[in-house]
């Protein structure tokens, strides 16, 4: 059986479903995206605010890595 792998923003998605539903169609991003300096910058377009909540998730998907 082969492992299926998921892009960064498919994991980073999950995470803003997980620990912030209520704000999840403003912070989730195109789950093709792998880097996270595209999903900062699509993010951090939408707003300060919202970019530095994007940074802080995706601190946390690294540090589970």
């Amino acid at each position: 059986m082969s492992e299926m792998t998921s892009t960064l923003a498919e994991r980073y998605n999950r995470e803003v479903n997980r620990l912030m539903p209520h704000m999840g169609s403003d912070l989730q991003v195109d789950p093709s995206i792998n880097t996270a300096s595209e999903i900062d910058d699509i993010v951090f377009r939408r707003s300060e605010y919202l970019g530095g909540m994007a940074a802080v998730l995706l601190a946390l998907i690294a540090h589970d890595d």
